[in-house]
């Protein structure tokens, strides 16, 4: 295939060409009151930097805008908003934007909505193309948006910033349209500047990689954790055994966290194994503290929680109740027992039997409750391959769908490893045949985020897992080709710049760094430190593939979650927040209260930093 060259053409505006085909031209935004000169630079093959100053020519006060516009000449097969729209999120239940257009107007989103600054990707059948814009300016604002026409598709850069026709604001709520007038002397200039990525479509759905690479290489940079890791480590143990630890009746562990009551941090009293709660994870780090430091109490509370589960909250068709809220004081109500769940209960029971054994402590239930849940996977497996999202405590399948299935895959393969017993591995390899499918023939993935339902970051998370452990069992090099789909999904979720905030938001006060954090779904656009749970993935993928850019972005992830994290003085919106705890969501954007933080010192996050630091025999790398 041909490389995509720009022209002049005669009406001196560049055009997009592929030897005798034009794949698309950069539009004027020529009018009586401003002119322009654009000026074009070729970087690299398929990547070229577009400068457009504008001067206006008489007094300019605009209700509309100054926009650079570059149709490209094509059917589009496919679109991405990084973060914010997946070919127009048609799966789901949710209130997020959909489409390109509402009542016929085009949606624009602000640069910092988006996970590349006012990114939009199209393809065809042949090429793709993105257009983002530069935050080299610190001052600049504006916004991006698509709009299809007949036989082309149109991506714009606007100034000033703007969002509309409404603003999304919250899951199920819009505000009125943000409009930003724009004021220019005669002769007075505004330069903006942009990039454009075009890259051949080999396949389907996969050439927005080129757009995350080139994104990532113009704007990465080395950041500096908050905290060393050793003080780390500390900082989170301390946050789950003092502010988190519960007891209640049969149950010892660690509670979902902490919200203010007015007068100070209150526990919330529900008890998850994995996903928000994370107590599994909580006590397989218990156990390797005490390993690593002989502390006593370490080793008693991780024995504690998961004994709590192995001896109350087992079932006799393999599940567990994923929630101990219905072993103590819920019994009387349904209950979901979900694949996210299920999925990371397993991987950490089978982890906790090896710890323990390391700790002196022989727990074969630890073992037997993980494999119940895989043997209930291989059980409720369609013959197509599927698992499931969720069912009832009798086994009734609740939902079948979405990707979050997946959650399953990475302990059957373990199951496999650990006794060699061929039904894991061929549900396995038959489970992720399936989920991967989605991703590859969609271009997303959906359902992991479980208090919504829609196209998300998390649910992509057991893909990559899966991947490299399949990989790393069967040698199959196209398992590792997967997992790499998988981690640029994932990319497209992770910030590839700074927001400067205004001074009076709580963003700007705490010092907060966009960089490197990841969004929740096209639901909740709101940034969290859930990436965390990829770190040592995206490490190793760099570690097989020789790739350099992977451990790059995890290690911007790990600096980006330790923003936040309370030494026990930390004060965020006139409240002190105990040791260790740290907000789950950043609202980067216009969201809830906008540019401030949620106030939810959720499990999680601590949790999941352990986990990082226990699988991970050289600290240095995080420093």
């Amino acid at each position: 295939m041909h490389t995509a060259t720009l022209r002049w053409c005669n009406r001196e505006r560049p055009q997009l060409w592929c030897g005798q085909q034009v794949i698309g031209e950069m539009l004027s935004s020529q009018s009586d009151d401003v002119i322009y000169e654009d000026h074009v630079e070729t970087i690299k093959d398929g990547l070229f930097l577009w400068k457009r100053t504008f001067t206006a020519t008489k007094d300019y006060r605009a209700n509309y805008r100054l926009t650079m516009d570059f149709a490209a000449h094509y059917e589009m097969q496919y679109f991405m908003i990084p973060s914010v729209s997946y070919n127009g999120n048609p799966w789901g239940n949710g209130d997020e934007p959909r489409g390109l257009a509402l009542k016929g107007e085009p949606w624009t989103f602000a640069w910092h909505r988006t996970a590349i600054a006012g990114a939009t990707y199209t393809e065809g059948h042949s090429w793709s193309v993105a257009l983002f814009g530069s935050t080299d300016d610190h001052h600049q604002r504006f916004s991006c948006s698509l709009e299809r026409e007949e036989d082309r598709v149109v991506h714009r850069l606007i100034w000033p910033e703007e969002e509309g026709p409404l603003v999304y604001h919250d899951r199920d709520s819009y505000d009125k349209a943000l409009l930003t007038e724009l004021f220019l002397k005669p002769g007075e200039q505004r330069t903006m500047t942009a990039y454009l990525v075009v890259a051949p479509v080999e396949q389907p759905k996969i050439a927005w990689h080129k757009m995350l690479e080139e994104a990532w290489t113009l704007n990465r940079k080395l950041t500096r954790p908050k905290f060393d890791p050793e003080r780390i480590w500390k900082l989170s143990l301390t946050f789950a055994q003092q502010s988190l630890w519960a007891y209640e009746e049969s149950f010892e562990g660690c509670c979902i966290g902490l919200m203010h009551n007015g007068v100070g941090w209150e526990q919330i009293r529900h008890y998850e194994i994995g996903w928000c709660g994370q107590n599994a994870s909580y006590a397989n780090s218990f156990l390797f503290d005490y390993l690593k430091s002989g502390d006593e109490e370490s080793l008693r509370k991780g024995l504690a929680v998961l004994d709590s589960w192995t001896g109350h909250a087992r079932m006799k068709n393999g599940l567990i109740h994923c929630h101990y809220d219905y072993v103590l004081f819920k019994s009387s109500e349904n209950e979901v027992q979900d694949a996210c769940n299920l999925g990371t209960a397993a991987m950490n029971f089978m982890e906790a039997e090896n710890l323990a054994s390391k700790c002196g402590v022989d727990r074969p239930e630890y073992l037997e409750t993980a494999l119940g849940i895989c043997d209930f996977a291989v059980r409720k497996q369609a013959v197509n391959g599927q698992i499931g999202k969720s069912w009832t405590n009798d086994g009734v399948m609740i939902d079948p769908n979405g990707t979050v299935g997946c959650f399953l895959i990475p302990p059957l393969v373990m199951a496999y490893r650990l006794t060699k017993q061929r039904k894991y591995l061929e549900a396995a390899e038959k489970g992720y045949h399936y989920y991967v499918s989605e991703l590859a023939e969609k271009g997303y993935t959906t359902g992991g985020a479980l208090d919504t339902y829609c196209i998300d970051k998390e649910s992509a998370i057991p893909l990559l897992k899966a991947g490299l452990l399949l990989y790393e069992t069967t040698g199959n090099s196209q398992y590792l080709e997967w997992a790499e789909l998988a981690a640029w999904y994932l990319a497209s979720w992770q910030w590839h710049h700074t927001v400067h905030y205004p001074e009076n938001s709580e963003l700007a006060r705490i010092g907060y760094d966009t960089f490197g954090g990841t969004a929740v779904s096209t639901q909740h656009h709101h940034l969290d430190p859930y990436a965390l749970a990829f770190v040592e993935n995206w490490i190793r993928l760099s570690d097989i593939t020789g790739k350099l850019i992977w451990r790059e972005r995890a290690l911007a992830v790990w600096s980006n979650a330790t923003q936040g994290i309370s030494d026990g003085k930390l004060i965020i919106m006139g409240k002190e927040r105990p040791v260790g705890s740290q907000d789950e969501g950043f609202y980067h954007t216009r969201w809830k209260n906008t540019f401030h933080v949620s106030e939810w010192l959720v499990a999680w996050p601590s949790a999941f930093r352990l986990e990082v630091l226990r699988r991970t025999e050289d600290w240095s790398i995080f420093k």
